[in-house]
């Protein structure tokens, strides 16, 4: 393989065809007769994935090589396709061969290819711009067999990173693949600190020069399946991270100034921070002000192109274009308290591996989002300007929990830990459903009441959406177990703003509600829209992990079913982990004619542990099986109603999908 040869091609400013620098070791790989089976995926066999980051240069260069071997149709559609993105604000790309080896002779389209340059926002639909550009090329006439290897660099990265390398690099996926290696250069006076995971395979140094070359060699390690249902900071594969910030003070000395005073503010901020001093006249009605008017008057747009994606705008600009991120939003939020004499700083967090932010290495390129430290008295309450409106008192709004975060106020050394989310009760659901003739529509209430993050979350859907359209949806959700339901009523109740409780109503006429059963007999069935589809099914077997529950909070559901006839029956399950509660009761009322179930879901902490795997599927089990099913035979014959659980109903996917979004 003789990638020297390539010469110098602009393709677009910042990116080119160039040949591979000097220190790149282009190392032969094994090209087998036949793909090994256990390394076959989706008409693919990768031989090699080659990454090489030397920092002896002017700018960070990190070299990437793959070679892929075809082996069905399907495989050669994908590899076809040869795309590398970088940002142009501070990267550079060059791209040294894309090339289809077949039977032992090379075929390089690099020299030639029509590379076309795309913009491809993957994060438009969240409001998120980037800026960065994707060199893409289909590779053309590659067959079954063939073994296409690309190669590029990637130069420099941002200035706010003051020139610090740091990286999260995988050496191990779902699928396998058959040899993996990584390579680090470095000048023997930069010290880059390494944390491994999950059996990851030593370094092997060599020095010479005075330039540190370590190396990390996986071979034929399979594909690793990982559990399902793991918290997001959970490490499953083969990993390591590099870094070259010695510690959190490092990181916090760097960022701190990027928030600091900037002088006078704009003339809308200076009005708004005189109006709240001369309205409220409590440190918390202050803070909630000041959120308020961060989070309205600045409509959430995340521009992170170049710099942007770790240093925040000027406030002029920010207020002047009137639309900011996360960090443009902590940084108006902790100006403007300041100036009315609060105790407010930003803040970095990490909303995915925050709780594990104190087992990885400091480095800024660990965090991903920004929000606000506020500390009134003894109490620290964390913020985060980029939610819609939060119109509650301080006390009763939801703070952020991401486990770990970084203020950024002079003399930080340290992560400091958020407290965990409070228990709320989340939902509490009252249904009422009165049985009629066969032929009779049956009546059927819901009243809900949100509590906490699921009050902020429905008041933001009608807010965003409107009542009719949300009400609508609500109403075509109920048809599609019953189609001829129709719309009695449908109204919000309450919005208290001052407790952040939001209670709706719905009320509906269900035509043909009963189904058949046999020989003059029906069943009808309870719906629940509270609790139902809260937890996901975990897979059998032993688990290693801890399982992650999702929002911890107490969901509770009664309903009254008011039959013509009399009936026994009654039950009582429950079943406790620790961290983990649920139970469900039904009983006979009023001479027979009133049934009632109680049912909660009582989910006390983010994680289950692994141990109390089979607690947690009892526990699911139960809830898929937690409706009332009435069986009757027809009303004029004088029978007795007959009440069982419901085992095994589940009508529609529909209604599962419908009842984990309404109960999340």
């Amino acid at each position: 393989m003789d990638q020297q040869t390539i010469g110098y091609r602009e393709i677009t400013p910042g990116a080119r065809v160039a040949p591979p620098a000097d220190w790149v070791d282009l190392a032969p790989y094994t090209i087998p007769p036949t793909a090994n089976p256990h390394f076959i995926a989706q008409g693919v066999c990768v031989l090699l994935d080659d990454s090489q980051i030397d920092l002896v240069g002017e700018d960070r260069s990190w070299y990437y090589r793959r070679a892929e071997l075809v082996t069905a149709p399907a495989g050669a559609e994908r590899v076809a396709q040869f795309g590398v993105n970088f940002d142009p604000a501070f990267e550079r790309v060059d791209v040294h061969s894309i090339a289809v080896i077949r039977g032992g002779q090379r075929i390089e389209h690099t020299a030639t290819a029509a590379f076309e340059v795309l913009r491809r926002e993957r994060n438009m639909e969240r409001l998120q711009f980037d800026g960065r550009l994707t060199v893409h090329f289909t590779i053309p006439d590659v067959r079954q067999g063939d073994v296409v290897e690309t190669a590029y660099t990637l130069l420099g990265q941002r200035k706010s990173l003051l020139g610090k390398h740091g990286a999260f690099i995988g050496l191990e996926w779902g699928v396998g693949i058959v040899e993996v290696r990584l390579r680090q250069r470095t000048p023997k006076d930069r010290v880059v600190f390494e944390r491994a995971f999950n059996s990851a395979p030593a370094g092997e140094q060599t020095e010479a020069d005075g330039i540190i070359d370590r190396r990390w060699r996986m071979l034929e390690r399979r594909g690793m399946r990982g559990e399902v249902l793991t918290p997001p900071w959970t490490i499953q594969t083969a990993a390591l991270q590099l870094s070259e910030w010695r510690d959190w003070a490092e990181v916090a000395a760097a960022f701190t100034p990027l928030y600091g005073h900037e002088g006078p503010l704009p003339d809308e901020v200076e009005q708004e921070i005189a109006r709240i001093q001369a309205t409220e006249t409590t440190p918390e009605g202050r803070a909630a002000a000041v959120l308020r008017f961060a989070q309205s008057a600045v409509r959430y747009l995340a521009i992170s192109m170049g710099e942007g994606g770790y240093t925040p705008r000027s406030l002029a600009d920010v207020c002047s274009a009137r639309y900011g991120d996360c960090k443009d939003k902590s940084k108006l939020f902790t100006q403007m308290a300041v100036r009315l004499g609060l105790d407010a700083c930003p803040a970095l967090v990490n909303t995915f591996d925050g709780y594990a932010l104190d087992e990885r290495l400091p480095s800024a390129q660990m965090f991903d989002h920004c929000v606000v430290r506020l500390a009134i008295g003894k109490k620290v309450y964390w913020l985060d300007a980029t939610r819609q409106v939060q119109a509650s008192p301080l006390d009763k709004i939801t703070q952020c929990y991401f486990g770990w975060a970084l203020p950024m106020r002079a003399g930080v050394t340290a992560l400091e830990r958020m407290p965990d989310p409070n228990l709320p009760h989340l939902v509490e659901a009252y249904e009422s459903v009165q049985l009629r003739a066969f032929d009779e529509p049956v009546r059927y209430e819901w009243k809900t009441i949100y509590r906490d993050a699921r009050a902020e979350a429905i008041r933001e859907q009608f807010a965003r959406e409107g009542a009719v359209s949300v009400f609508q949806s609500y109403a075509e959700d109920v048809q599609r177990t019953w189609p001829k339901a129709q719309v009695v009523s449908q109204d919000i109740l309450e919005d208290d703003l001052a407790n952040n409780v939001f209670t709706v109503r719905e009320v509906y006429d269900i035509h043909d509600a009963w189904t058949p059963a046999g020989p003059a007999a029906h069943n009808f069935a309870t719906r629940d829209l509270a609790i139902a589809g809260s937890l996901a099914p975990l897979d059998p077997g032993d688990r290693k992990h801890p399982i992650y529950l999702g929002q911890p909070g107490k969901r509770t559901r009664r309903v009254e079913v008011r039959t013509m006839k009399s009936h026994e029956g009654g039950w009582l399950r429950e079943q406790r982990a620790s961290t983990l509660a649920h139970s469900d009761e039904m009983k006979v009322k009023d001479s027979g004619k009133l049934l009632v179930i109680e049912q909660s879901l009582d989910i006390k902490a983010l994680t289950l542990p692994a141990k109390e795997a089979e607690a947690y599927r009892k526990v699911v089990a139960n809830l898929s099986n937690n409706e009332l099913v009435v069986t009757e035979t027809d009303l004029k014959a004088g029978n007795k109603i007959s009440v069982w659980t419901l085992i095994g109903w589940l009508a529609a996917g529909a209604f599962i999908l419908y009842s984990f979004l309404r109960s999340q």
